[in-house]
Order: C-alpha cells, then sequence, then structure tokens
C-alpha cells in the first residue's frame, strides 16, 4: 500500500479527466506516512463517495476494499476495474479473492502485467479460470513490477471498458 500509489492515482486522473468525472479516494494513511490501510475507515469514506451512476477504479489493495464493498452489496457501481491485484496480500489479510468474484455480477475489468510480483498474469489467470464469470475480463500488460506506470495505456483500456 505504497505511498507511490496516491501519486499514480493522481496520474490516472489526470489521464482520464478529459472523458470522465473522476473523485479519488484519499487515504488516510498516505497522508499519516505509514504503510497499512484503515479498511473500516476507509469503508466508510468509500461508501460516502459512491452515489449516483459511478465505475469504481482501485489499484493493489484498494481492489479488495473496493471488491468487498461490491460483494456485500455496500456500493453498487457500474463497472468495476482493478489494477494489479495483489492477490496474495489479500488471502494473508482475510480475503478470499474467488469467493469475493464470485458474488459480484457487474462487468469486473483486472489488469495486471505479465510479472507483477503481487501475482502474474499467468497466476491470476489460473486463479480465475474456474470461476465461470463471463462478466470478468482479464487484461495482460507487460512488465514486471507492481507500478502500472503506464497511465496513458491504462487510459486506453478503461476508456474501451467503460
Amino acid at each position: 500500500m505504497s505511498l507511490k500509489n496516491k501519486v499514480w492515482i493522481e496520474q490516472v486522473r489526470d489521464e482520464l479527466k478529459s472523458d470522465f468525472e473522476t473523485e479519488i479516494l484519499y487515504y488516510d494513511h498516505w497522508d499519516k506516512g505509514v504503510e497499512e490501510m484503515d479498511f473500516p475507515a476507509e469503508e466508510v469514506k468509500l461508501k460516502k463517495m459512491c452515489q449516483g451512476e459511478y465505475v469504481i477504479l482501485s489499484k493493489s489493495a484498494g481492489s479488495w476494499l473496493a471488491l468487498k464493498l461490491v460483494a456485500e452489496g455496500k456500493v453498487k457501481p457500474r463497472k468495476l476495474i482493478l489494477v494489479g491485484p495483489a492477490w496474495s496480500w489479500a488471502k494473508n489479510n482475510g480475503f478470499d479473492p474467488s469467493e469475493l468474484i464470485r458474488k459480484v455480477d457487474i462487468p469486473i475489468l483486472i489488469v495486471d502485467k505479465t510479472a507483477d510480483p503481487a501475482i502474474s498474469f499467468a497466476d491470476l489467470k489460473r486463479e480465475v479460470d474456474g470461476l465461470n464469470k463471463p462478466n470478468l475480463r482479464l487484461v495482460e500488460v507487460p512488465g514486471d513490477t507492481h507500478h502500472y506506470e503506464d497511465v496513458i495505456g491504462l487510459g486506453k483500456i478503461v476508456r474501451e471498458f467503460v
């Protein structure tokens, strides 16, 4: 849950703002300079933000916050975009990624790097192959880090999906 994600999401917002009205959920831990997200506090903030018709784009551990709230029916986006979902982090922190995805019926896009250390695209594909979710779309992008620096390329993928 790197502080680099704050800068990254602002770059993504800037890339998408000509096509979409965007709003960022600024996690409290970014301002406090700590690595760990306070899930209950961020859940309250996200639920307050999610009004009207909207799409959620989230990255890494934030993907599990968004997916959990969607699976529980606490937020109701039109579509859900998960970038670099930290699959093993989710499992190590009490989330069952496959079960959460099973519970969601809206279109879900997962963008993952070929060799993202949080979960490689091949491993992600193996994890979701048996879920039989026609609403789930996977997109592989090249790279071997957990930083999704090609925000222009990501913007094209998002525009196509939305």
